[in-house]
């Protein structure tokens, strides 16, 4: 078996024949007149026409038999079948070029008319094929075969040429980002852009990214949370607000964390963790209804049904550790978790009948972790003091508070009215939908460790 270097070689041969030969491997423009996915469905008509379309798309597979050659090709939409025929109607040296330098890898253009083979395969039977680029390394055969699974995260523009399930794992993901962007904006709710340089880490309990901005000669934070600004937005008059993007917070990887992730987070003026509990269950049945048009589905060998009405549990009077290990696991049907203690969350509301407690929720489906939200504390005062205990922490050298911000203690002391805000952890929602338990497989390009 040739090495990669000698495969390389003979390909940077075939880059210069085709050079010499006048042709440039590496056009400007294409000409696709209609996808793979579209031929295959349209197939009976355009036999019926006989016209001829270009086709574009990337070699995957070549059966060469002496004077006609078929190869598979995919264009990102479907896999469709070509057939060149040296002299009929391909020109024989456009086929003597294409046997002596295209590959599988290439990217290809290919007109012709479209019939039938005597095995029943839709085809499009060549008159003219022009190279499109020309690759210089082989595709992989199988994955499953690779000795390092990190590679697939690495080289993940091969992981999906290779694997068609992985590619369909990333469409999910678009479209559940699509359900959940229309399901808020159908309820009257505002996407507002805001800073991923801050000057101050805040809205959560997390270790920040810091980094720092040489004209101003100032220290700024990539976003933990966007919860301060959104608060500040109902302030303002925006009494519907949500953010969906990119946060970051420096602390371990493991199967459900990256340093860098999506969230979506939202504020909604006079609401509070009650009636944003009704506003998560509907979401939810809406955007799993979307993805599966029902509303059950499996996650690792476990049947889960948001048909019902979610359940509703007390926290648990145990540390947050023994829930996490040994509770949490156990919640596979959709559950909120309530009524925890002040110290969880340094902007939460506390219970009007119960001081101690905080309101605020968390939804579990399938053991995993997906909403935080809770009804806002809006009292400039309980803020202050809350803030205060956040700086002793840092003090005594935690590093996951969130410190004072006073000019979002100003914002309150405008006036903030009372609100419930609502965080989605949507890779991890995406992990369930899809059916995996490692928050790489759902993340395109995840943070990994340089190779050794």
């Amino acid at each position: 078996m040739a090495s990669l270097e000698e495969i390389r070689s003979a390909r940077l041969n075939k880059l210069d024949f085709l050079i010499k030969q006048g042709v440039n491997p590496y056009p400007t423009t294409a000409r696709q007149d209609i996808t793979c996915r579209n031929a295959s469905i349209r197939f009976d008509a355009l036999t019926k026409v006989g016209k001829s379309l270009s086709m574009v798309g990337r070699i995957l597979s070549l059966r060469a038999q002496g004077k006609i050659t078929f190869f598979d090709f995919d264009d990102g939409t479907g896999r469709f079948q070509a057939l060149l025929k040296k002299g009929e109607p391909l020109p024989p040296e456009s086929f003597e070029l294409f046997e002596k330098a295209f590959d599988i890898g290439d990217f290809i253009e290919v007109k012709g008319t479209f019939f039938l083979t005597k095995k029943n395969e839709k085809t499009v039977l060549a008159e003219e094929v022009r190279m499109l680029a020309k690759s210089l390394r082989p595709l992989p055969e199988k994955w499953h075969g690779l000795s390092d699974i990190e590679e697939r995260f690495r080289k993940r523009y091969l992981d999906l040429l290779s694997n068609p399930e992985i590619k369909e794992r990333f469409v999910i993901r678009a479209k559940v980002i699509e359900l959940i962007r229309q399901f808020y904006l159908e309820a009257g709710y505002i996407e507002v852009d805001l800073p991923n340089l801050q000057p101050l880490a805040g809205g959560a309990t997390a270790a920040p990214f810091k980094t720092h901005h040489n004209v101003l000669d100032m220290d700024f934070y990539l976003p933990i949370a966007q919860e301060l600004y959104l608060k500040e937005l109902l302030a303002g008059g925006m009494n519907k607000v949500f953010e969906m993007g990119k946060r970051f917070r420096n602390e371990g990887i493991d199967a459900t964390h990256n340093p860098e992730f999506t969230m979506l987070e939202s504020n909604e003026a006079y609401a509070d963790a009650t009636s944003q509990r009704k506003f998560i269950e509907k979401l939810f049945k809406f955007v799993v209804k979307g993805v599966f048009d029902k509303l059950q589905f499996e996650y690792q060998g476990r049947s889960i049904d948001l048909k019902p009405d979610f359940k509703v549990m007390v926290y648990p009077k145990v540390t947050d550790e023994e829930y996490k290990k040994e509770i949490r696991p156990t919640l596979i049907q959709p559950t909120f978790i309530i009524d925890y203690p002040v110290s969880f969350n340094p902007f939460a509301k506390r219970k009007e009948d119960d001081p101690s407690l905080i309101d605020r929720f968390q939804l579990v489906i399938g053991g995993v972790e997906l909403v935080n939200a809770f009804s806002e504390l809006n009292n400039p005062i309980d803020q202050r003091e809350r803030y205060l205990e956040e700086d002793r922490k840092g003090e005594l050298g935690e590093r996951e508070i969130s410190p004072s911000d006073l000019e979002y203690l100003e914002a309150m002391e405008y006036g903030m009215p009372p609100n419930g805000g609502i965080g989605i952890g949507i890779d991890r929602l995406v992990m369930l939908l899809t059916d995996v338990k490692n928050i790489k497989e759902v993340i395109l390009f995840p943070t990994l460790k340089p190779k050794a």
